[in-house]
């Protein structure tokens, strides 16, 4: 190789490395890395160091993920369990509200008649019978409680006590089959006799004198006669009329007050004896 040759590839060297940087240095202006590119020509070893300690805390926070992640399922959970918390908060608060309602209905109902002394009592069972609609109370014989007692609710005439243990008591509801009530409606004032249904049967009030004209709506309550009952307490409401001008008598079906499914708490009208008025059906001297 001759000189003029050996000095041509150098100067061919030097052009491409002028060259090279020229293009290097245009495309770290363009992109804005021209500063680190100085800052590293000035001091290498602090941005070697900088680099360094970036890809370290890269590194770390891969290995503290994990950890970030179980401390988010933590307080999830725990937030979790603070809404469990607060809605069983609320279920117990609804449940205070509407045991509140109905001690306040009963007040209400011993304000509008005051003349009656009354027990107040919790049903606790229900009879599992088909053919017998009847519930459970917690008081019973060593209560005061007596068979033949009116039993009602905070919207009217639950039914009667049929038995009675030390301390408890089974009710017959105005809806059993066997159910019979002397009852009057308030505005016709026409009096018939109320029977329960049974299971899934209708309440009504038979032998009503076609001379009444009954209204849908009109208020049924207990006439006192018979002397099983008080008179005016609430039973239902009429919601239909059968009546046809070729029968004798007509009847009319009877809504009860009292949602007897929900019945947590009754009153037993405990001055009140039924009269057994039996000895006058008898002719005298019969």
């Amino acid at each position: 190789m001759n000189l003029n040759e050996a000095q041509r590839r150098i100067r061919w060297a030097i052009f491409i490395i002028l060259a090279g940087t020229a293009v290097l240095l245009t495309i770290l202006d363009r992109t804005g890395n021209m500063d680190e590119a100085l800052n590293f020509i000035r001091d290498p070893l602090t941005v070697i160091t900088k680099w360094t300690s970036a890809r370290t805390d890269t590194v770390a926070d891969a290995l503290e993920g994990p950890r970030n992640l179980q401390a988010a399922r933590d307080e999830i959970a725990q937030l979790q369990a603070r809404v469990d918390a607060l809605e069983r908060e609320n279920e117990e608060l609804r449940e205070v509200q509407g045991e509140y309602q109905q001690l306040l209905d009963l007040f209400n109902r011993t304000r509008q008649e005051p003349t009656f002394t009354r027990l107040t009592a919790s049903v606790i069972g229900r009879d599992t019978n088909p053919s017998l609609r009847s519930i459970i109370i917690d008081k019973g014989s060593e209560d005061g409680i007596v068979v033949g007692m009116p039993v009602e609710g905070a919207r009217g005439l639950v039914g009667q006590v049929f038995r009675t243990t030390a301390h408890s008591a089974q009710v017959v509801l105005v809806t059993d089959n066997a159910s019979s009530i002397p009852a009057r409606l308030g505005t016709s004032r026409a009096t018939g006799l109320l029977r329960g249904g049974g299971l899934g049967g209708v309440v009504s009030i038979d032998w009503i004198d076609l001379k009444h004209e009954i209204a849908v709506g009109e208020v049924v309550m207990t006439s006192g006669l018979g002397g099983k009952f008080p008179q005016d307490i609430v039973i239902g409401r009429v919601i239909e009329v059968d009546r046809r001008e070729a029968e004798l008598f007509q009847r009319a079906i009877v809504q009860p007050a009292v949602a007897f499914d929900s019945l947590e708490i009754v009153f037993v009208i405990t001055s009140f004896r039924p009269v057994d008025t039996e000895i006058f059906s008898s002719p005298p001297g019969g």
